[in-house]
């Protein structure tokens, strides 16, 4: 990839606020909820003053924006969520999406999210298969349950016996993988970035590091259900656990219950694995999920005249493997967490957001002109040119070398 040039990375304290005058060409950041600790403090260390205008360069929200956070934007302004990338982020709606791929190009080509249900409307399926399995294969007849539209581990439960479920509740629920793949006795997740700059063309670009997040419990085969330290490998619900080891040092990545994704795959090449194979595998997986919910997305951009370097994504995919190193799409989290609990979590998050921010090439722009043009295009009917096109505003570099491959 042909990244801008980058310089070193630093936090400084920055202006804040907001309430003082706008220079034209100053650079503005904006903030919509969420904890965004580490974006303020990458943008204030290069140069970015916080605004509560429409006239910010960035625009950063923890959760999908509204729609009229898309009207009428230059150019030279970025957004860090596309419209409708839920498609592909909420469970429900991942599962639909990729239910309709799977019809029209084969269960074949698509056999990477295990057997799912959306309820209450499919119980009559999800039923039908229970029994079928109940008769065929009773020891793998577990389900796991999770809410449409949560995170973090929340509401998420385990159950063997179909009497046990509730079918009013919105929810999902997929076979649960009874053979993960196991490091020193534990199951574990990975949590892979990926950043998307462009659906038309897609740009995709896979950051070369993330984490490893192990359970808190070993796995064993006698089977309890209950367990949620054994079956889940959300930071968020094993950091509770009194066996909860943290990692203390981003130097050394392979200890406690979080590695870097690097230490990972270290450790697999160390004991025979095929990391190519594996990677292409992955890779697969990404590409076909973003497929899922790419049509909605050039929708929505079209719809809004919008200029295709607006927005970028910086999805969180959440990848299990099985015991034959089959990789298995948990989940894509459109928010993917930002805090820094351990040095790992801040070097590893820091670093993301550094390269993310030099891909999207930020620019500075002349707000009077920009207004001008607006109420000309306008006047025209056109409130908004699509496509961008070339310009000669200086992009922003940021701070720390690139570590994406695309």
């Amino acid at each position: 990839m042909n990244a801008p040039p980058t310089s070193t990375y630093g936090h400084h304290q920055g202006k804040g606020g907001g309430g003082y005058h706008i220079d034209n060409c100053e650079l503005l950041y904006k903030i919509l909820k969420g904890d965004t600790k580490l974006v303020r403090s990458l943008c204030e260390a290069n140069g970015f003053t916080y605004t509560e205008s429409h006239e910010w360069n960035l625009l950063w929200a923890s959760s999908s924006c509204k729609a009229y956070l898309y009207e009428g934007l230059n150019e030279y302004q970025r957004i860090n969520h596309f419209p409708h990338s839920y498609e592909i982020t909420r469970k429900d709606r991942l599962c639909f999406n990729y239910v309709k791929l799977q019809e029209k190009f084969g269960r074949d080509a698509f056999d990477f999210v295990p057997d799912t249900y959306i309820l209450p409307n499919e119980y009559g399926d999800l039923l039908s298969h229970y029994q079928k399995l109940k008769q065929t294969d009773p020891r793998r007849n577990v389900w796991i349950v999770k809410p449409s539209n949560s995170s973090r581990g929340r509401g998420i439960h385990i159950i063997d016996d179909i009497n046990d479920l509730n079918v009013d509740e919105l929810s999902i629920i997929s076979r649960y993988v009874t053979n993960p793949l196991l490091i020193n006795g534990y199951k574990f997740d990975l949590r892979i970035y990926v950043v998307v700059t462009c659906y038309e063309p897609l740009r995709i670009y896979v950051y070369k590091e993330g984490l490893a997040r192990f359970a808190s419990e070993t796995y064993t085969a006698k089977f309890n259900k209950n367990n949620k330290y054994m079956h889940l490998t959300n930071y968020s619900v094993n950091k509770k656990n009194d066996n909860f080891v943290q990692n203390e040092s981003a130097e050394h990545d392979d200890f406690g219950f979080k590695w870097s994704l690097s230490a990972f795959c270290k450790h697999l090449e160390t004991v025979g694995i095929n990391m190519s194979l594996l990677w292409s595998r992955i890779f697969d997986v990404i590409i076909k999920t973003l497929a899922c919910g790419e049509h909605y997305v050039l929708q929505a951009c079209k719809k809004n005249q919008m200029h295709r370097s607006n927005c970028f994504e910086v999805f969180g995919f959440d990848i299990l493997l099985d015991s034959d190193l089959k990789p298995w799409l948990v989940e894509v989290n459109l928010s993917p967490s930002l805090s820094s609990d351990s040095p790992l979590d801040h070097t590893i998050k820091g670093h993301l957001l550094t390269d993310t921010f030099n891909m999207i090439q930020i620019k500075r722009f002349d707000r009077k002109k920009e207004s001008l043009n607006k109420i000309k295009y306008r006047s025209k009917g056109n409130p908004n040119l699509p496509g961008g096109g070339a310009t000669s505003a200086k992009h922003k570099s940021y701070k720390q070398d690139s570590t994406f491959c695309g």
